[in-house]
């Protein structure tokens, strides 16, 4: 795994996340990056990936690094996956290292791939709107 701190991705790689602040703790590896703000993270996968194993294990590898062994609510932008392998699907079922998840889709395998998440062991719930994803995660659950 790799991890930067610095102002751009690795260079001859596309990140899929937005664009980082400088000094932003983040950690954008294979087919996904992932940002910690102050009190959630953010995970963006690359458009139109079919998520593996060695994926998903990757992500969950750059996920226990930037919570530093807290429970962080995660929001997760799908922005149009191709699909997920049985075998990813098994690992995401298996555990949870968020506190809960918003799920930000805009299509409708976005909207399946969501629903599936929704059987995970943590909450997580699908948006179309970011912000409202990101307020749904930062709030305390019930």
């Amino acid at each position: 795994m790799s991890s930067s701190a610095l102002e751009e991705p690795a260079p001859g790689r596309s990140c899929p996340g937005p664009g980082h602040a400088i000094r932003m703790r983040r950690c954008c590896t294979g087919k996904h990056c992932i940002e910690r703000r102050a009190a959630v993270l953010v995970l963006w996968w690359v458009p139109g990936s079919l998520l593996d194993r060695v994926d998903v294990l990757a992500c969950y590898e750059g996920v226990r690094a930037l919570s530093e062994g807290y429970l962080l609510p995660l929001v997760v932008y799908l922005q149009g996956l191709a699909g997920i392998t049985p075998e990813a699907r098994a690992i995401l079922l298996e555990g949870s290292l968020s506190s809960r998840i918003g799920v930000v889709g805009a299509g409708p395998v976005d909207q399946v791939i969501a629903a599936f998440l929704e059987q995970a062991m943590c909450e997580t719930r699908y948006f179309e709107q970011p912000d409202a994803a990101l307020a749904w995660a930062l709030d305390a659950p019930e």
